[in-house]
């Protein structure tokens, strides 16, 4: 049971990252708010999958955390 949940949790942290990076790039014209875009397109893409790893693994926990409850309520129910 815990190789599932792993698999669940691996899943999901990468799923939100991989959501909120395309958020990210396609949302903002990032060319206009950075000087040099041909120079700086790199170190925009680096620095913008950081952020969607921060931000896609803290939606996750979330998601995952609500589920937790979930399941731990409906276990004390019952």
């Amino acid at each position: 049971m815990t190789i599932i949940n792993q698999f669940v949790t691996l899943t999901s942290h990468l799923v939100f990252i991989g959501l909120s990076y395309h958020m990210l790039i396609s949302l903002f014209d990032w060319a206009k708010l950075i000087k040099n875009p041909i120079e700086n397109t790199g170190k925009l893409k680096l620095f913008l999958l950081f952020i969607s790893i921060a931000l896609g693994y803290l939606v996750s926990s979330f998601i995952l955390s609500v589920l937790a409850f979930g399941q731990n309520m409906a276990s004390s129910i019952s």
